[in-house]
């Protein structure tokens, strides 16, 4: 499954990246993320590994996000490993003024399992929460609204 997404921000491209890349503001704008921690490589760093635990829709998941490729301020490319789903996200960031920027995010999912049930049976579902997180990312950096839950 492939689709694309994209939003414009009304913030500064530089200020964008800034944001995206802090680690410790992932809990304001990736709705259903209890916490994360690399487990190996450098925080950031292409190659990099860091654990995430989310729960989404009443479920627990534990997901693998490896850093791909990294060529900021432009790109941003990570690998997102879970049981039975395996995804690409391509993310390029563009300056369309001093204070607006599009984000546009490729999404390549790969399914085993019962996760390929689910992608039959709920194919929206992926998509949907692509647009949900880029749009929590805007209301976070624009008007400071956070996702977190505790």
């Amino acid at each position: 499954m492939k689709y694309t997404t994209e939003i414009i921000i009304n913030k500064p491209r530089d200020l964008i990246i800034e944001t995206f890349e802090n680690s410790s503001l992932l809990p304001h704008w990736q709705r259903g993320l209890k916490r994360s921690r690399v487990v190996s490589g450098k925080d950031g760093e292409v190659g990099s590994k860091r654990k995430l635990y989310i729960t989404m829709e009443g479920q627990s998941i534990k997901m693998t996000e490896t850093i791909i490729k990294k060529n900021l301020p432009e790109e941003w490319h990570g690998k997102y490993t879970s049981k039975g789903m395996e995804s690409i996200q391509q993310n390029f960031f563009e300056a369309l003024s001093d204070n607006q920027t599009k984000w546009t995010s490729h999404s390549e999912f790969k399914f085993s399992g019962f996760m390929k049930l689910i992608s039959k049976l709920l194919p929206d579902i992926f998509k949907k929460r692509s647009v949900l997180v880029q749009q929590d990312f805007k209301a976070f950096i624009e008007d400071g609204k956070s996702v977190k839950t505790n």
